[in-house]
């Protein structure tokens, strides 16, 4: 849609110490529904205990899911990296949410490292290596 004003949301966050790994699958397949009928794209990463997702979308949407997302008791320590407008065009245009569940806890590290611009640049530059369905 040209012209459409977006906002994008970057956080990390640990799993719950009351869940296990488990509980990923139904996190994808809710977040996928959703994000398909709210306009949503974006992607999330899994280390088997650390995740970290990107959405984008309009702001009122992202707003909201910003929201939900910071009292989902399936995780703790919930840490916002980057809410912000977007400018230019979506980073991820036909993922409702892509999933990478990662071997290695490497990305994540890395990411983490670097301001958000940077690294969502990681994520941009790597996300063609992963293994998203």
């Amino acid at each position: 849609m040209t012209g459409e004003t977006l906002s994008q949301y970057l956080y990390h966050s640990i799993l719950a110490d009351e869940h296990d790994a488990s509980c990923v699958g139904s996190i994808i397949k809710a977040a996928r529904a959703f994000n398909a009928t709210h306009g949503i794209t974006g992607i999330l990463l899994f280390d088997g205990e650390r995740f970290l997702q990107y959405i984008e979308g309009a702001p009122p949407e992202i707003d909201a899911l910003a929201g939900r997302i910071s009292k989902d008791g399936r995780h703790k320590a919930v840490k916002p990296l980057l809410h912000a407008p977007l400018t230019g065009p979506r980073r991820y245009p036909i993922w409702s949410m892509a999933y990478s569940d990662l071997d290695t806890d490497a990305i994540i590290d890395e990411m983490l490292s670097k301001g958000p611009q940077e690294a969502l640049d990681i994520l941009k530059d790597r996300h063609r290596a992963l293994d998203i369905g």
